[in-house]
């Protein structure tokens, strides 16, 4: 098992076993587990999650996810957020324009197939991510020899504000995942600047774009290119107020207050109503 991945798992597995040491009987505490097991499932390992805890309530980011780890005790499905205000709608894109793409470095993610997608659609692509020490060959033998600077751009591992700005600008975002991603961030990211998403029809994908209206969802890489012409006349709002009506900060916190409602026993509901005596 990679470095990375070996980290990732020791890790649940140590929050598995605190929160089966503090036992809810005895304490009146309530448990609602949320980890993030993206690069675990896809290669094969079932994170300890069950065996310690097997009645522990799990909040499921996607129904994607869900499917990679269906033994678990899932109590509901919340989707991600973001902060909005920090991914500041643009409503033109850049001239001329250009395709990004945002990603790790590896064959899952598909930088290799965005390449693929930008070379035949004829446009140029900006790619930024980072790579992990496990997919340097990859990068040096698939990706590195396609970035001449001009057409095919790699900007690295970018900060926020360069994320959010390449995001901005570009005509479309491509998403050629090839794995059950349970949630990507990105997509959202890009939509709130008002930037739509292609993305393959893989994981949670379908759970986040709207298709023909806020970006689309495809099968083949073919389809990418097929669909950029389409993506280009997208209304740029429709992205932005799809984030804002289905993922929107403020509702996503009230999904996980009534999850942790439905999940907390009589001594906790009976702590929570104290608790809002005191400030009110």
């Amino acid at each position: 098992m990679p470095p990375h991945l070996k980290t990732k798992t020791r890790h649940i597995a140590q929050v598995a076993a605190l929160c089966h040491s503090v036992s809810p009987r005895h304490s009146g505490i309530e448990h609602v587990l949320n980890v993030r097991t993206d690069g675990l499932v896809q290669r094969g390992y079932q994170p300890p999650l069950s065996a310690p805890c097997p009645q522990l309530p799990v909040i499921n980011i996607s129904e994607a996810q869900k499917q990679t780890m269906p033994h678990l005790n899932y109590s509901d499905t919340i989707h991600n957020t973001i902060d909005l205000f920090r991914y500041p709608f643009v409503a033109e894109c850049q001239t001329p324009p250009y395709i990004a793409f945002i990603g790790r470095m590896a064959p899952e993610t598909g930088p290799q197939f965005a390449i693929a997608i930008a070379q035949h659609a004829g446009l140029p692509l900006k790619m930024s991510g980072e790579i992990d020490p496990s997919e340097q060959d990859f990068f040096e033998h698939q990706i590195k020899p396609h970035i001449e600077g001009q057409h095919i751009q790699y900007l690295g591992d970018v900060n926020h504000a360069q994320k959010a700005d390449l995001l901005a600008k570009a005509a479309v975002t491509v998403f050629p995942i090839i794995w059950d991603e349970p949630f990507g961030l990105v997509m959202l990211e890009s939509m709130a600047c008002g930037t739509p998403v292609i993305g393959m029809n893989c994981g949670v994908v379908p759970e986040v774009i709207a298709d023909g209206k806020s970006g689309f969802i495809c099968s083949t890489i073919n389809e990418f290119v097929e669909k950029i012409p389409a993506a280009l006349q997208l209304n740029r709002a429709d992205c932005r107020h799809h984030v804002e009506t289905l993922f929107h900060p403020t509702d996503i916190v009230a999904q996980y207050e009534q999850a942790y409602r439905q999940n907390m026993g009589p001594t906790s509901q009976n702590n929570l109503l104290t608790f809002q005596r005191q400030q009110s």
